[in-house]
């Protein structure tokens, strides 16, 4: 009776060790919608691997976070401007690209672009190479704008109300800026007064500065023009694509997002395995396709044509520098005053 006893407690020991035992976890804090759903379930399939994923809506909230001191995250998704504040904080992992098959040499940007952010790719992987854009209704809006690639519609009056703009201020300024021939990270207090006064015009006419919903409100109609991403129209079918266009303006600024793995992550070999899964050709193509973004890799072609073609981006946007931080404290100066305006 008492070995009974004795098994009996053995075996509860055994299960309750087994039920405490820690189960493995990948944290990725990101931007919404960027991976697709599909992806990470395979991975935890694959891997056994629990991701969490939390989001951001702008390159600066996810850099606030950061310098809150929260540890939590093991990859962010950071675009190339932010890149240097980042390395700069000694946030970010210097990447040990052993430990990934065939995505660093069939890399085809252009050593131009890289130099200004990552010029060896010591800290990051690019993930998609696009522009933001203006989002037009066929049927509403005047073809005209798209055509000239103009910003004008947003102070056309006809319009007034019906069309938004990122609530971005790097995205906001910097397109300002380069469409008046100025570059994106001046600190020219004549040049910003210029870009403020733009955008407080434009402020006139639009419904609101918005980085959510924007999407949804040009496919409902509540919208005919909008400021943004390509990703507003990665759930629409090919054919109800063709009821809007995807234009880049002048000033357009160009953006390549990127993956990193923060050098705190708690969990950095999990980050390793997620990210050398996400880019074999298999996964990869899931995201080109889900966002007819063009594809960055030479081995890695997509099933679905692109928004746009990458030549297009490159030759009518342009990617933009960091901000040093003079030209930081007086844009987000401008962008306070354009926001309580």
């Amino acid at each position: 009776m008492k070995r009974l006893i004795y098994l009996l407690m053995f075996f509860v020991l055994i299960s309750c060790g087994a039920n405490t035992e820690k189960k493995e976890v990948l944290n990725i804090y990101t931007w919404e919608s960027f991976v697709p759903d599909e992806i990470f379930e395979d991975f935890e399939k694959e891997t056994g691997i629990k991701v969490n994923v939390s989001f951001y809506d702008t390159n600066d909230v996810m850099l606030s976070k950061l310098l809150s001191g929260v540890k939590e995250y093991d990859i962010i998704s950071p675009s190339t401007d932010f890149i240097k504040v980042l390395r700069d904080n000694d946030f970010l992992e210097k990447l040990d690209k052993s430990k990934f098959n065939n995505v660093f040499e069939n890399i085809t940007i252009s050593k131009d672009l890289l130099k200004t952010y990552d010029e060896n790719l010591d800290y990051t992987i690019p993930y998609n190479l696009f522009a933001t854009g203006i989002s037009l209704k066929n049927d509403s809006v005047n073809p005209k704008y798209a055509e000239e690639r103009s910003l004008e519609i947003l102070l056309d009056p006809e319009y007034k109300s019906r069309m938004t703009i990122l609530d971005d201020s790097r995205e906001v300024i910097g397109m300002a800026l380069q469409y008046l021939g100025y570059p994106s990270d001046s600190k020219n207090d004549n040049e910003l007064q210029e870009a403020k006064d733009l955008i407080l015009k434009w402020k006139e006419n639009i419904a609101k500065f918005e980085n959510v919903t924007y999407g949804k409100g040009l496919t409902t109609g509540e919208f005919v023009a909008v400021h943004g991403y390509q990703d507003v129209f990665y759930e629409i079918d090919e054919e109800e694509f063709k009821e809007y266009t995807y234009y880049l303006p002048k000033g357009a600024m160009m953006y390549i997002d990127t993956m990193a793995i923060l050098k705190e992550a708690p969990n950095k070999e999990n980050a390793y395995k997620f990210l050398n899964f996400l880019y074999q050709p298999e996964n990869f193509v899931k995201v080109l396709d889900q966002f007819k973004t063009p594809s960055i890799f030479s081995h890695i072609k997509a099933n679905k044509a692109p928004i746009l073609e990458l030549e297009y981006v490159l030759q009518n946007s342009t990617l933009p520098n960091a901000l040093d931080d003079e030209a930081k404290e007086k844009q987000d100066k401008i962008w306070n005053e354009i926001k309580v305006k």
